[in-house]
């Protein structure tokens, strides 16, 4: 049986690293991952896709019947999707899958509880992410012109100890304050869907085999805001959670800093497809990874 050439685009990063662990252990897939910049990572294959020539060559020498497009930078965003994508889309058959893991900061009104039919709302240009976020709003409508066999994965802010040992920022810098007796403060009207970097490396796995083609939204139920996110983490770790201060952002100060106060994603479809079961902030698994800083 021929196995599924699987090319991840953005093996290194956190994100990506989870992705390539997850895929390495299927004996049905022969991985190729990549990275951009020198690193002890000898396993993946150093390109920058925003060079034409040796990106179209990876292509090319690989031949892949899946490509994982896990790159993500709040601030090169822009270049690689409009320089990586002339090659990647002229390059990749119809019938070759695509994956695009994009982002909940693809709805810019901030009106909460999206659905996959939703119409993307472009972000605010005073916001910090305006650019990747409304970069990854043109590579979804690109994708969907020019790639049918496709699906487009959004997800809200990804957390937890991944595979490799690496945590997120958000509650690495939670952690850094915490045991440091320095108190933190979180918006209590502030809405994402927080989402488990091992989870979304699972369901990944599952969207490469499965036949759905789409928008997905990956997830847990139930939205938290950044305050109840930060002291359930928290407690999970062991940590001081009194040492997390609740604070409201008000409208007008949402509004001049173009900051939408719920882009939390609605999951529904992905729990009725998919057997990955997403947890809740704080869940701790048998691993003990949300309760486990790796001291």
């Amino acid at each position: 049986m021929e196995k599924h050439r699987v090319l991840l685009l953005g093996g290194s990063g956190y994100l990506g690293s989870q992705i390539y662990h997850e895929l390495l252990q299927d004996e049905a897939i022969e991985l190729i991952g990549t990275r951009f910049s020198a690193s002890t990572a000898g396993h993946l294959l150093q390109i920058d896709v925003t060079d034409p020539p040796s990106f179209s060559a990876i292509l090319q020498d690989s031949s892949p019947h899946v490509v994982i497009w896990a790159l993500m930078s709040a601030t090169d965003e822009p270049e690689l999707i409009e320089k990586g994508w002339d090659v990647l889309l002229s390059q990749l058959p119809e019938k070759r899958k695509f994956i695009f893991i994009s982002t909940d900061g693809v709805f810019g009104r901030g009106t909460g509880s999206y659905r996959e039919e939703d119409p993307p709302e472009p972000l605010d240009e005073r916001n910090p992410l305006a650019a990747y976020s409304n970069a990854k709003i043109r590579g979804e409508a690109r994708i969907r012109e020019r790639s049918p066999n496709h699906v487009i994965v959004r997800l809200g802010p990804i957390y937890g100890r991944n595979v490799v040992g690496q945590w997120d920022k958000r509650v690495a810098s939670m952690c850094e304050d915490l045991e440091a007796g320095r108190e933190i403060s979180r918006a209590g009207n502030l809405y994402k869907t927080f989402v488990h970097v091992e989870d979304v490396g699972k369901a990944i796995h599952e969207l490469l085999h499965a036949s759905y083609l789409g928008t997905l939204h990956l997830g847990p139920a139930k939205k938290e805001s950044y305050y109840s996110f930060f002291k359930k983490m928290a407690l999970a770790l062991g940590l001081d959670a009194d040492g997390v201060k609740e604070t409201l952002l008000t409208e007008a100060e949402a509004l001049e800093r173009g900051i939408p106060l719920d882009t939390s994603l609605s999951s529904k479809k992905a729990h009725a497809l998919l057997q990955t079961r997403f947890r809740q902030a704080g869940w701790k698994n048998a691993h003990g990874n949300d309760n486990d800083k790796g001291e």
